[in-house]
């Protein structure tokens, strides 16, 4: 009985130490080595870092689209732009040029 008791007192006085210790561990662990932890955190800016890359690249195409968009504005077209159109379109030369076709993308 008596030896029921001292194990008892001592059970609780180890267990919510131990519990405690428990629960720091695991939250320690997946801050290090967890989806958002500090290993995770390197890989995501190396990715943030090639997807910022290929934004600036996609806006540099999206501009390069917007200006040739603004040269066919139907109040203004620019007359070397048309005609590289038409010429696109129709596939009429003059006689000492050669048109070829261009698959479509």
């Amino acid at each position: 009985m008596q030896l029921r008791r001292r194990v008892g007192r001592n059970f609780g006085t180890i267990a919510v130490p131990a519990i405690c210790c428990a629960i720091c561990l695991y939250f320690g662990y997946s801050g290090i080595f967890g989806n958002r932890g500090l290993m995770a955190w390197s890989q995501t800016r190396t990715e943030l870092a090639a997807a910022k890359g290929d934004l600036s690249s996609i806006r540099s195409k999206r501009e390069a689209l917007e200006h040739r968009i603004s040269l066919l504005d139907g109040r203004a077209i620019d007359a070397d732009l048309l005609e590289e159109v038409a010429r696109g379109v129709l596939l009429e030369t003059r006689r000492d040029e050669v048109a070829i076709p261009r698959e479509k993308r």
